[in-house]
Protein backbone atom coordinates (compact mmCIF):
# COMPACT_ATOMS: atom_id res chain seq x y z
CA UNK A 1 0.00 0.00 0.00
CA UNK A 2 1.20 3.54 -0.72
CA UNK A 3 0.80 5.57 2.43
CA UNK A 4 -0.22 9.19 2.09
CA UNK A 5 1.19 11.76 4.50
CA UNK A 6 -0.93 12.93 7.39
CA UNK A 7 -1.68 16.54 8.16
CA UNK A 8 0.18 16.38 11.48
CA UNK A 9 -1.31 16.78 14.92
CA UNK A 10 -3.40 19.84 15.72
CA UNK A 11 -2.71 22.26 18.57
CA UNK A 12 -4.76 20.34 21.16
CA UNK A 13 -3.19 17.05 20.15
CA UNK A 14 0.28 18.58 20.16
CA UNK A 15 -0.23 19.76 23.74
CA UNK A 16 -1.46 16.30 24.70
CA UNK A 17 1.57 14.65 23.13
CA UNK A 18 3.95 16.98 24.95
CA UNK A 19 2.42 15.87 28.27
CA UNK A 20 3.13 12.19 27.62
CA UNK A 21 6.07 10.19 28.97
CA UNK A 22 7.21 7.36 26.72
CA UNK A 23 8.60 4.25 28.37
CA UNK A 24 9.47 2.73 24.98
CA UNK A 25 10.88 4.07 21.73
CA UNK A 26 8.70 6.81 20.27
CA UNK A 27 7.67 6.04 16.67
CA UNK A 28 9.07 8.49 14.13
CA UNK A 29 7.13 8.55 10.87
CA UNK A 30 9.82 10.62 9.14
CA UNK A 31 12.46 7.96 9.80
CA UNK A 32 10.32 4.90 9.20
CA UNK A 33 11.51 2.95 6.13
CA UNK A 34 9.20 3.26 3.14
CA UNK A 35 8.53 -0.48 3.19
CA UNK A 36 7.43 -0.52 6.85
CA UNK A 37 4.18 -2.22 7.76
CA UNK A 38 2.10 0.71 9.02
CA UNK A 39 -0.27 -0.09 11.88
CA UNK A 40 -2.64 2.19 13.78
CA UNK A 41 -3.88 0.77 17.09
CA UNK A 42 -7.34 2.19 17.83
CA UNK A 43 -9.41 2.52 20.96
CA UNK A 44 -13.09 3.07 20.12
CA UNK A 45 -13.62 5.55 22.92
CA UNK A 46 -11.94 8.74 24.10
CA UNK A 47 -8.21 9.32 24.57
CA UNK A 48 -8.80 9.63 28.32
CA UNK A 49 -10.29 6.14 28.55
CA UNK A 50 -8.02 4.50 26.00
CA UNK A 51 -4.80 5.61 27.66
CA UNK A 52 -6.13 4.21 30.96
CA UNK A 53 -6.73 0.81 29.40
CA UNK A 54 -3.86 -1.64 29.92
CA UNK A 55 -5.08 -3.89 27.10
CA UNK A 56 -4.84 -1.02 24.61
CA UNK A 57 -1.43 -0.02 25.91
CA UNK A 58 -0.22 -3.60 25.61
CA UNK A 59 -1.49 -3.95 22.04
CA UNK A 60 0.21 -0.68 21.05
CA UNK A 61 3.53 -1.70 22.58
CA UNK A 62 3.29 -5.18 21.05
CA UNK A 63 2.97 -3.83 17.51
CA UNK A 64 5.30 -0.84 17.94
CA UNK A 65 8.21 -3.02 19.07
CA UNK A 66 8.11 -5.31 16.02
CA UNK A 67 10.94 -4.96 13.49
CA UNK A 68 9.71 -3.49 10.22
CA UNK A 69 6.54 -2.04 11.80
CA UNK A 70 5.67 1.65 12.20
CA UNK A 71 2.84 2.05 14.74
CA UNK A 72 0.64 4.97 15.77
CA UNK A 73 -2.49 5.44 17.90
CA UNK A 74 -6.04 6.63 17.22
CA UNK A 75 -9.12 7.25 19.36
CA UNK A 76 -12.80 7.85 18.72
CA UNK A 77 -13.10 11.51 17.70
CA UNK A 78 -15.58 13.61 19.69
CA UNK A 79 -18.73 14.72 17.89
CA UNK A 80 -18.75 18.32 16.77
CA UNK A 81 -22.50 18.52 17.08
CA UNK A 82 -24.72 16.18 19.04
CA UNK A 83 -28.46 15.78 18.97
CA UNK A 84 -30.50 14.20 21.78
CA UNK A 85 -29.85 10.47 21.99
CA UNK A 86 -26.68 10.49 19.89
CA UNK A 87 -23.30 9.23 20.94
CA UNK A 88 -21.07 11.84 22.52
CA UNK A 89 -17.66 11.00 23.90
CA UNK A 90 -15.30 12.51 26.38
CA UNK A 91 -15.97 11.10 29.84
CA UNK A 92 -16.16 7.78 31.61
CA UNK A 93 -19.94 7.80 31.44
CA UNK A 94 -20.25 8.26 27.69
CA UNK A 95 -22.13 5.39 26.11
CA UNK A 96 -24.53 4.95 23.19
CA UNK A 97 -28.14 5.69 23.96
CA UNK A 98 -31.19 4.96 21.83
CA UNK A 99 -29.50 6.38 18.76
CA UNK A 100 -26.27 4.48 18.87
CA UNK A 101 -24.26 6.23 16.18
CA UNK A 102 -23.66 9.62 14.62
CA UNK A 103 -22.55 10.70 11.16
CA UNK A 104 -23.35 14.36 10.66
CA UNK A 105 -20.51 16.80 11.20
CA UNK A 106 -18.32 14.21 12.94
CA UNK A 107 -14.57 14.88 12.61
CA UNK A 108 -12.32 12.49 10.77
CA UNK A 109 -10.68 9.59 12.57
CA UNK A 110 -6.94 10.18 12.25
CA UNK A 111 -3.85 8.99 14.05
CA UNK A 112 -2.70 10.87 17.11
CA UNK A 113 0.97 11.11 16.14
CA UNK A 114 0.77 12.38 12.55
CA UNK A 115 -2.90 13.09 11.82
CA UNK A 116 -2.96 10.36 9.18
CA UNK A 117 -6.46 9.04 8.25
CA UNK A 118 -7.11 5.43 9.17
CA UNK A 119 -7.56 4.52 5.50
CA UNK A 120 -3.88 5.24 4.82
CA UNK A 121 -2.48 2.57 7.15
CA UNK A 122 -1.80 -1.04 6.21
CA UNK A 123 -3.50 -2.34 9.36
CA UNK A 124 -6.21 -0.77 11.52
CA UNK A 125 -6.14 -2.71 14.80
CA UNK A 126 -8.83 -2.19 17.44
CA UNK A 127 -8.61 -3.06 21.11
CA UNK A 128 -12.19 -3.56 22.35
CA UNK A 129 -13.03 -4.28 25.98
CA UNK A 130 -16.75 -3.50 26.09
CA UNK A 131 -19.51 -4.58 23.73
CA UNK A 132 -21.13 -1.16 23.52
CA UNK A 133 -17.90 0.08 21.96
CA UNK A 134 -18.76 -1.89 18.82
CA UNK A 135 -20.56 1.29 17.77
CA UNK A 136 -17.36 3.28 18.26
CA UNK A 137 -15.44 0.76 16.18
CA UNK A 138 -17.87 1.14 13.29
CA UNK A 139 -17.94 4.90 13.61
CA UNK A 140 -14.14 5.13 13.58
CA UNK A 141 -13.95 3.07 10.39
CA UNK A 142 -16.48 5.31 8.70
CA UNK A 143 -14.82 8.50 9.95
CA UNK A 144 -11.42 7.14 8.93
CA UNK A 145 -12.44 6.54 5.33
CA UNK A 146 -12.37 2.74 5.62
CA UNK A 147 -15.29 0.84 4.04
CA UNK A 148 -17.33 -0.49 6.95
CA UNK A 149 -17.91 -3.99 5.60
CA UNK A 150 -14.90 -6.17 4.96
CA UNK A 151 -16.36 -7.50 1.68
CA UNK A 152 -16.40 -3.93 0.28
CA UNK A 153 -12.67 -3.32 0.80
CA UNK A 154 -10.26 -3.44 -2.08
CA UNK A 155 -6.55 -3.99 -2.53
CA UNK A 156 -5.67 -0.47 -1.39
CA UNK A 157 -7.74 -0.58 1.78
CA UNK A 158 -6.26 -1.52 5.16
CA UNK A 159 -6.83 -4.82 6.91
CA UNK A 160 -9.07 -4.35 9.95
CA UNK A 161 -8.19 -6.37 13.03
CA UNK A 162 -9.92 -6.59 16.42
CA UNK A 163 -8.42 -7.83 19.67
CA UNK A 164 -9.21 -7.45 23.34
CA UNK A 165 -11.75 -9.01 25.66
CA UNK A 166 -14.59 -8.82 23.13
CA UNK A 167 -12.61 -10.90 20.62
CA UNK A 168 -12.28 -13.62 23.24
CA UNK A 169 -15.89 -13.54 24.34
CA UNK A 170 -17.71 -13.18 21.02
CA UNK A 171 -16.37 -11.47 17.88
CA UNK A 172 -19.39 -12.41 15.72
CA UNK A 173 -21.52 -9.25 16.16
CA UNK A 174 -18.86 -7.28 14.25
CA UNK A 175 -17.57 -10.15 12.09
CA UNK A 176 -18.77 -8.45 8.88
CA UNK A 177 -16.58 -5.43 9.71
CA UNK A 178 -13.44 -7.43 10.46
CA UNK A 179 -10.78 -8.85 8.22
CA UNK A 180 -9.42 -10.70 11.23
CA UNK A 181 -9.85 -11.07 14.98
CA UNK A 182 -7.00 -11.76 17.40
CA UNK A 183 -7.93 -14.49 19.89
CA UNK A 184 -5.50 -14.57 22.79
CA UNK A 185 -2.70 -12.40 24.11
CA UNK A 186 -1.48 -9.43 22.05
CA UNK A 187 2.12 -10.10 23.07
CA UNK A 188 2.02 -13.38 21.14
CA UNK A 189 -0.34 -12.33 18.36
CA UNK A 190 1.12 -8.97 17.29
CA UNK A 191 4.53 -10.47 16.37
CA UNK A 192 2.89 -13.34 14.47
CA UNK A 193 0.51 -11.06 12.54
CA UNK A 194 3.31 -8.62 11.72
CA UNK A 195 5.56 -11.41 10.45
CA UNK A 196 2.80 -12.86 8.28
CA UNK A 197 1.85 -9.53 6.71
CA UNK A 198 5.44 -8.44 6.11
CA UNK A 199 6.12 -11.76 4.38
CA UNK A 200 2.97 -11.35 2.30
CA UNK A 201 3.69 -7.94 0.81
CA UNK A 202 3.56 -9.30 -2.73
CA UNK A 203 0.31 -11.21 -2.14
CA UNK A 204 -3.15 -9.99 -3.02
CA UNK A 205 -5.68 -9.31 -0.27
CA UNK A 206 -7.28 -12.76 -0.29
CA UNK A 207 -3.89 -14.48 -0.16
CA UNK A 208 -2.81 -12.36 2.81
CA UNK A 209 -6.02 -13.25 4.65
CA UNK A 210 -5.54 -16.91 3.81
CA UNK A 211 -2.04 -16.74 5.28
CA UNK A 212 -3.46 -15.21 8.46
CA UNK A 213 -5.76 -18.22 8.93
CA UNK A 214 -2.59 -20.24 9.50
CA UNK A 215 -1.43 -17.96 12.33
CA UNK A 216 -2.39 -19.57 15.66
CA UNK A 217 -5.07 -17.47 17.34
CA UNK A 218 -6.19 -15.51 14.27
CA UNK A 219 -9.83 -15.78 13.20
CA UNK A 220 -10.61 -14.56 9.66
CA UNK A 221 -14.43 -14.32 9.43
CA UNK A 222 -14.58 -14.40 5.62
CA UNK A 223 -13.24 -17.97 5.75
CA UNK A 224 -16.16 -19.15 7.89
CA UNK A 225 -19.83 -19.42 6.97
CA UNK A 226 -22.50 -19.75 9.67
CA UNK A 227 -24.99 -22.57 8.95
CA UNK A 228 -28.60 -22.60 10.11
CA UNK A 229 -31.45 -25.03 10.63
CA UNK A 230 -34.73 -24.65 8.78
CA UNK A 231 -36.12 -22.37 11.48
CA UNK A 232 -33.12 -20.06 11.25
CA UNK A 233 -31.39 -21.36 14.39
CA UNK A 234 -27.60 -21.36 14.21
CA UNK A 235 -26.43 -24.94 13.68
CA UNK A 236 -22.68 -24.44 13.26
CA UNK A 237 -19.95 -23.04 11.03
CA UNK A 238 -18.40 -24.18 7.76
CA UNK A 239 -14.68 -23.49 7.34
CA UNK A 240 -13.44 -22.61 3.85
CA UNK A 241 -10.14 -23.32 2.11
CA UNK A 242 -8.68 -25.38 4.92
CA UNK A 243 -9.13 -22.80 7.68
CA UNK A 244 -9.06 -24.37 11.17
CA UNK A 245 -12.34 -24.93 13.00
CA UNK A 246 -12.62 -23.92 15.75
CA UNK A 247 -10.00 -21.20 15.95
CA UNK A 248 -7.96 -21.87 19.07
CA UNK A 249 -6.72 -19.03 21.26
CA UNK A 250 -3.02 -18.22 21.39
CA UNK A 251 -2.09 -17.67 25.03
CA UNK A 252 1.65 -17.13 24.59
CA UNK A 253 2.91 -14.01 26.34
CA UNK A 254 0.95 -14.31 29.60
CA UNK A 255 4.06 -15.06 31.66
CA UNK A 256 5.26 -11.47 32.14
CA UNK A 257 3.19 -8.63 33.63
CA UNK A 258 1.67 -6.21 31.15
CA UNK A 259 2.72 -2.61 31.88
CA UNK A 260 2.03 0.90 30.64
CA UNK A 261 3.86 1.93 27.48
CA UNK A 262 3.02 5.65 27.61
CA UNK A 263 2.22 7.62 30.78
CA UNK A 264 -0.30 10.39 30.18
CA UNK A 265 -1.47 13.21 32.40
CA UNK A 266 -4.59 13.36 30.22
CA UNK A 267 -5.74 9.80 30.92
CA UNK A 268 -8.57 8.84 33.26
CA UNK A 269 -5.90 7.70 35.75
CA UNK A 270 -3.77 10.80 35.31
CA UNK A 271 -0.01 10.19 35.34
CA UNK A 272 -0.43 6.61 36.57
CA UNK A 273 1.83 3.74 35.56
CA UNK A 274 -0.23 0.54 35.33
CA UNK A 275 1.19 -2.88 36.11
CA UNK A 276 -0.63 -6.19 35.84
CA UNK A 277 -0.47 -8.25 39.07
CA UNK A 278 -2.21 -11.31 37.68
CA UNK A 279 -3.84 -12.60 34.53
CA UNK A 280 -7.18 -14.26 35.13
CA UNK A 281 -8.91 -15.14 38.37
CA UNK A 282 -9.02 -18.33 40.42
CA UNK A 283 -12.52 -17.60 41.74
CA UNK A 284 -14.60 -18.75 38.77
CA UNK A 285 -17.72 -16.88 39.86
CA UNK A 286 -20.54 -18.13 37.67
CA UNK A 287 -21.47 -14.71 36.25
CA UNK A 288 -17.93 -13.55 35.42
CA UNK A 289 -15.88 -14.47 32.35
CA UNK A 290 -12.47 -13.49 33.78
CA UNK A 291 -12.09 -16.65 35.86
CA UNK A 292 -13.15 -18.90 32.99
CA UNK A 293 -11.53 -17.38 29.89
CA UNK A 294 -8.15 -16.44 31.36
CA UNK A 295 -7.29 -19.78 32.90
CA UNK A 296 -5.28 -20.94 34.65
CA UNK A 297 -4.68 -17.79 36.65
CA UNK A 298 -1.12 -16.43 36.43
CA UNK A 299 0.23 -14.56 39.46
CA UNK A 300 3.15 -12.42 38.38
CA UNK A 301 6.46 -12.52 40.22
CA UNK A 302 6.90 -10.02 43.06
CA UNK A 303 10.44 -9.04 42.11
CA UNK A 304 9.51 -8.61 38.45
CA UNK A 305 6.56 -6.37 39.32
CA UNK A 306 8.70 -4.20 41.59
CA UNK A 307 11.44 -3.91 38.96
CA UNK A 308 8.86 -2.82 36.39
CA UNK A 309 8.23 0.43 38.28
CA UNK A 310 11.92 1.45 38.51
CA UNK A 311 12.04 3.52 35.31
CA UNK A 312 8.51 4.95 35.61
CA UNK A 313 9.27 6.30 39.10
CA UNK A 314 11.59 8.80 37.48
CA UNK A 315 8.47 10.42 36.00
CA UNK A 316 5.54 9.66 38.30
CA UNK A 317 4.75 8.54 41.83
CA UNK A 318 1.39 6.99 40.89
CA UNK A 319 1.13 3.26 40.22
CA UNK A 320 -2.08 1.41 39.40
CA UNK A 321 -2.22 -2.30 40.26
CA UNK A 322 -4.40 -4.16 37.77
CA UNK A 323 -5.93 -7.48 38.75
CA UNK A 324 -9.29 -9.24 38.73
CA UNK A 325 -8.60 -10.27 42.32
CA UNK A 326 -5.78 -8.17 43.76
CA UNK A 327 -5.90 -9.55 47.29
CA UNK A 328 -5.71 -13.14 46.02
CA UNK A 329 -2.12 -12.56 44.93
CA UNK A 330 0.14 -14.26 47.50
CA UNK A 331 2.49 -11.24 47.49
CA UNK A 332 -0.14 -8.47 47.51
CA UNK A 333 0.70 -7.13 50.97
CA UNK A 334 4.44 -7.32 50.35
CA UNK A 335 4.13 -5.47 47.02
CA UNK A 336 2.00 -2.72 48.60
CA UNK A 337 4.51 -2.41 51.45
CA UNK A 338 7.50 -2.14 49.12
CA UNK A 339 5.79 0.44 46.93
CA UNK A 340 4.82 2.48 49.99
CA UNK A 341 8.43 2.46 51.20
CA UNK A 342 9.44 3.95 47.85
CA UNK A 343 6.94 6.78 48.21
CA UNK A 344 4.50 5.45 45.64
CA UNK A 345 0.81 6.38 45.64
CA UNK A 346 -1.11 3.24 44.64
CA UNK A 347 -4.54 2.86 43.04
CA UNK A 348 -6.36 -0.48 43.09
CA UNK A 349 -9.48 -2.04 41.60
CA UNK A 350 -12.21 -3.69 43.67
CA UNK A 351 -11.21 -6.21 46.34
CA UNK A 352 -12.86 -9.44 47.46
CA UNK A 353 -14.19 -8.99 50.98
CA UNK A 354 -13.06 -12.40 52.20
CA UNK A 355 -9.42 -11.40 51.65
CA UNK A 356 -9.60 -8.18 53.66
CA UNK A 357 -7.97 -8.15 57.09
CA UNK A 358 -6.16 -5.50 59.12
CA UNK A 359 -2.80 -6.42 57.59
CA UNK A 360 -4.04 -5.82 54.04
CA UNK A 361 -5.97 -2.70 55.09
CA UNK A 362 -2.86 -1.26 56.76
CA UNK A 363 -0.76 -1.93 53.65
CA UNK A 364 -3.35 -0.21 51.47
CA UNK A 365 -3.41 2.90 53.68
CA UNK A 366 0.39 3.11 53.77
CA UNK A 367 0.43 2.90 49.97
CA UNK A 368 -1.88 5.90 49.72
CA UNK A 369 -5.17 4.11 49.03
CA UNK A 370 -8.02 6.17 50.47
CA UNK A 371 -11.09 4.44 49.07
CA UNK A 372 -11.77 0.73 48.75
CA UNK A 373 -14.44 -0.89 46.56
CA UNK A 374 -16.00 -4.22 47.52
CA UNK A 375 -17.89 -6.07 44.78
CA UNK A 376 -20.54 -7.88 46.82
CA UNK A 377 -22.95 -8.46 43.87
CA UNK A 378 -25.79 -9.60 46.14
CA UNK A 379 -26.66 -9.55 49.84
CA UNK A 380 -28.11 -12.91 50.85
CA UNK A 381 -25.79 -15.81 51.55
CA UNK A 382 -28.05 -18.11 49.51
CA UNK A 383 -27.65 -16.11 46.32
CA UNK A 384 -23.96 -15.44 46.93
CA UNK A 385 -23.40 -19.18 47.03
CA UNK A 386 -25.50 -19.65 43.89
CA UNK A 387 -23.37 -17.24 41.85
CA UNK A 388 -20.15 -18.79 43.14
CA UNK A 389 -19.24 -16.08 45.64
CA UNK A 390 -19.92 -17.71 49.03
CA UNK A 391 -19.18 -14.94 51.53
CA UNK A 392 -20.97 -14.74 54.88
CA UNK A 393 -22.35 -11.58 56.47
CA UNK A 394 -19.85 -11.99 59.31
CA UNK A 395 -16.98 -11.93 56.83
CA UNK A 396 -18.34 -8.77 55.24
CA UNK A 397 -18.68 -7.05 58.60
CA UNK A 398 -15.17 -8.10 59.59
CA UNK A 399 -13.73 -6.77 56.32
CA UNK A 400 -15.43 -3.40 56.70
CA UNK A 401 -14.30 -3.15 60.33
CA UNK A 402 -10.70 -3.84 59.29
CA UNK A 403 -10.82 -1.12 56.63
CA UNK A 404 -12.27 1.37 59.10
CA UNK A 405 -9.84 0.57 61.90
CA UNK A 406 -6.81 1.12 59.65
CA UNK A 407 -8.04 4.49 58.37
CA UNK A 408 -9.56 3.87 54.93
CA UNK A 409 -11.67 6.98 54.27
CA UNK A 410 -14.05 5.84 51.54
CA UNK A 411 -16.04 2.68 50.91
CA UNK A 412 -17.96 1.74 47.78
CA UNK A 413 -20.19 -1.33 47.54
CA UNK A 414 -21.21 -2.85 44.21
CA UNK A 415 -24.43 -4.82 43.77
CA UNK A 416 -25.84 -6.59 40.71
CA UNK A 417 -29.59 -6.88 40.10
CA UNK A 418 -31.42 -9.44 38.00
CA UNK A 419 -29.13 -12.35 38.91
CA UNK A 420 -30.40 -15.89 38.25
CA UNK A 421 -32.41 -17.14 41.20
CA UNK A 422 -32.88 -13.64 42.60
CA UNK A 423 -35.99 -13.26 44.76
CA UNK A 424 -37.75 -10.22 46.20
CA UNK A 425 -36.06 -10.72 49.55
CA UNK A 426 -32.65 -10.54 47.89
CA UNK A 427 -33.43 -7.10 46.54
CA UNK A 428 -35.18 -5.93 49.70
CA UNK A 429 -32.13 -6.82 51.77
CA UNK A 430 -29.77 -4.48 49.89
CA UNK A 431 -30.62 -1.14 51.61
CA UNK A 432 -30.46 -2.44 55.20
CA UNK A 433 -27.27 -4.40 54.56
CA UNK A 434 -25.60 -1.42 52.92
CA UNK A 435 -26.68 0.84 55.75
CA UNK A 436 -25.39 -1.60 58.36
CA UNK A 437 -22.01 -1.94 56.67
CA UNK A 438 -21.68 1.81 56.26
CA UNK A 439 -22.52 2.36 59.93
CA UNK A 440 -19.80 -0.14 60.82
CA UNK A 441 -17.42 1.63 58.47
CA UNK A 442 -18.18 5.09 59.90
CA UNK A 443 -17.79 3.85 63.50
CA UNK A 444 -17.95 7.32 64.96
CA UNK A 445 -15.88 8.96 62.23
CA UNK A 446 -17.42 12.06 60.67
CA UNK A 447 -15.39 12.39 57.46
CA UNK A 448 -16.05 9.20 55.56
CA UNK A 449 -17.31 8.71 52.01
CA UNK A 450 -19.80 5.95 51.27
CA UNK A 451 -21.40 5.01 47.96
CA UNK A 452 -23.27 2.21 46.23
CA UNK A 453 -22.95 1.18 42.59
CA UNK A 454 -25.82 -0.75 41.00
CA UNK A 455 -25.71 -2.68 37.73
CA UNK A 456 -27.85 -5.19 35.86
CA UNK A 457 -26.77 -8.77 35.34
CA UNK A 458 -25.90 -9.65 31.73
CA UNK A 459 -25.43 -13.38 30.97
CA UNK A 460 -22.05 -13.23 29.26
CA UNK A 461 -20.55 -15.81 26.90
CA UNK A 462 -18.10 -18.36 28.30
CA UNK A 463 -19.67 -18.41 31.76
CA UNK A 464 -21.91 -21.05 33.38
CA UNK A 465 -24.78 -18.57 33.12
CA UNK A 466 -24.52 -18.23 29.31
CA UNK A 467 -27.49 -20.61 28.95
CA UNK A 468 -29.77 -18.47 31.14
CA UNK A 469 -32.11 -15.61 30.16
CA UNK A 470 -31.73 -11.97 31.14
CA UNK A 471 -34.25 -10.00 33.16
CA UNK A 472 -36.43 -7.56 31.24
CA UNK A 473 -36.28 -3.77 31.37
CA UNK A 474 -39.44 -3.39 33.49
CA UNK A 475 -38.22 -5.88 36.10
CA UNK A 476 -34.78 -4.30 36.31
CA UNK A 477 -36.20 -0.79 36.54
CA UNK A 478 -38.51 -1.84 39.35
CA UNK A 479 -35.64 -3.36 41.33
CA UNK A 480 -33.34 -0.40 40.74
CA UNK A 481 -36.07 2.02 41.83
CA UNK A 482 -36.74 0.00 44.98
CA UNK A 483 -33.07 0.00 45.99
CA UNK A 484 -32.67 3.68 45.17
CA UNK A 485 -35.68 4.57 47.31
CA UNK A 486 -34.44 2.38 50.12
CA UNK A 487 -31.04 4.07 50.10
CA UNK A 488 -32.34 7.62 49.61
CA UNK A 489 -33.21 7.79 53.31
CA UNK A 490 -29.51 7.66 54.12
CA UNK A 491 -28.11 11.04 53.17
CA UNK A 492 -24.47 9.97 53.47
CA UNK A 493 -24.76 7.29 50.78
CA UNK A 494 -24.23 8.28 47.14
CA UNK A 495 -25.92 5.95 44.64
CA UNK A 496 -24.99 5.41 40.99
CA UNK A 497 -26.69 3.00 38.62
CA UNK A 498 -26.43 1.83 35.03
CA UNK A 499 -29.60 1.90 32.94
CA UNK A 500 -31.51 -1.34 32.22
CA UNK A 501 -32.03 -0.44 28.56
CA UNK A 502 -28.30 -0.02 28.11
CA UNK A 503 -27.69 -3.31 29.92
CA UNK A 504 -30.12 -5.08 27.58
CA UNK A 505 -28.36 -3.54 24.59
CA UNK A 506 -25.07 -4.79 25.98
CA UNK A 507 -26.63 -8.23 26.36
CA UNK A 508 -27.75 -8.37 22.73
CA UNK A 509 -24.30 -7.32 21.55
CA UNK A 510 -22.60 -9.80 23.88
CA UNK A 511 -24.72 -12.80 22.87
CA UNK A 512 -25.75 -12.14 19.29
CA UNK A 513 -24.38 -13.40 16.00
CA UNK A 514 -23.18 -12.01 12.72
CA UNK A 515 -26.61 -10.59 11.90
CA UNK A 516 -25.91 -7.80 14.41
CA UNK A 517 -23.35 -6.28 12.06
CA UNK A 518 -26.25 -5.05 9.92
CA UNK A 519 -27.98 -3.47 12.93
CA UNK A 520 -24.81 -1.69 14.04
CA UNK A 521 -24.21 -0.46 10.49
CA UNK A 522 -27.76 0.94 10.30
CA UNK A 523 -27.16 2.90 13.50
CA UNK A 524 -23.87 4.34 12.30
CA UNK A 525 -24.59 4.86 8.59
CA UNK A 526 -28.28 5.75 8.69
CA UNK A 527 -28.62 7.13 12.23
CA UNK A 528 -31.41 4.69 13.08
CA UNK A 529 -32.36 4.20 16.74
CA UNK A 530 -31.22 0.85 18.10
CA UNK A 531 -34.71 -0.65 18.25
CA UNK A 532 -35.48 0.34 14.67
CA UNK A 533 -32.11 -0.97 13.51
CA UNK A 534 -32.79 -4.35 15.12
CA UNK A 535 -36.19 -4.57 13.46
CA UNK A 536 -34.79 -3.62 10.06
CA UNK A 537 -32.01 -6.19 10.45
CA UNK A 538 -34.60 -8.82 11.50
CA UNK A 539 -32.98 -9.35 14.90
CA UNK A 540 -35.35 -10.19 17.76
CA UNK A 541 -33.71 -9.16 21.06
CA UNK A 542 -36.08 -11.40 22.98
CA UNK A 543 -34.81 -14.43 21.09
CA UNK A 544 -31.26 -13.41 21.95
CA UNK A 545 -31.87 -12.61 25.62
CA UNK A 546 -35.14 -13.91 27.02
CA UNK A 547 -35.06 -17.65 26.60
CA UNK A 548 -33.43 -20.53 28.43
CA UNK A 549 -30.97 -22.14 26.02
CA UNK A 550 -30.82 -25.89 25.41
CA UNK A 551 -27.65 -27.47 26.73
CA UNK A 552 -26.66 -28.59 23.24
CA UNK A 553 -27.37 -25.26 21.52
CA UNK A 554 -24.68 -23.88 19.22
CA UNK A 555 -23.60 -20.37 20.19
CA UNK A 556 -22.18 -17.76 17.80
CA UNK A 557 -18.94 -17.69 19.83
CA UNK A 558 -18.40 -21.44 19.39
CA UNK A 559 -16.38 -20.68 16.24
CA UNK A 560 -13.60 -19.69 18.66
CA UNK A 561 -12.09 -22.00 21.29
CA UNK A 562 -10.43 -20.26 24.24
CA UNK A 563 -9.54 -23.57 25.89
CA UNK A 564 -12.67 -23.74 28.00
CA UNK A 565 -14.78 -26.91 28.10
CA UNK A 566 -18.52 -26.42 27.66
CA UNK A 567 -19.06 -29.50 29.82
CA UNK A 568 -17.22 -27.86 32.69
CA UNK A 569 -19.42 -24.78 32.43
CA UNK A 570 -22.51 -26.96 32.24
CA UNK A 571 -21.46 -28.91 35.34
CA UNK A 572 -21.20 -25.64 37.26
CA UNK A 573 -24.61 -24.50 35.98
CA UNK A 574 -26.25 -27.82 36.85
CA UNK A 575 -24.87 -27.65 40.36
CA UNK A 576 -26.19 -24.13 40.83
CA UNK A 577 -29.63 -25.02 39.48
CA UNK A 578 -29.87 -28.15 41.60
CA UNK A 579 -28.68 -26.66 44.88
CA UNK A 580 -30.20 -23.19 44.64
CA UNK A 581 -33.19 -23.70 42.31
CA UNK A 582 -32.06 -21.22 39.64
Amino acid sequence: MTRREGTGPGDDTDRRLRREVWLMGRPDAARAPSDSLTVVVCYPQSYELGMSNLGFQTAFRSFAEQPGVHCERAFLPPARESAPGLLVTGSAGDRPSDRAGQRADAPAAVSLETGTPLRDFDVVAFSVSYELDFFGLARMLEAGGVPLRARERGEDDPLVLMGGVCSLLNPEPVADFLDAAAIGDARALAPAVSTSLLAGRAMDRRERLSALTRVPGIYVPSFYEPTHDGDGTLSGFRALDGAPLPVRANWGGRGAPAVTAVISSGSHFADAFLVEMSSGCARRCRYCAAGHVYHPVVFHDLEEMERSVDAPLEHTRRVGLVSAALADHPSAVELLTRLAERGVEVTVSSIHADRVDRRLASALVKAGVRTVSLALETVTERLRSAIGKPVTDDVLSSAVSALASEGIEGLKLYFMLGLPGEMDEDVEAIPPLARGLFETFASGRRRVRTSVGLSSFVPKPRTPFQWLPMAGVAELRSKLSFVRRGLSRYSRIDVSAGGPREARREGVLARGGRELSNAIALCVEEGLPWGAALRTAAVDPKTVLDRLRDEGEVFPWDVVDVGLSKERLLASLRKARKEWDL
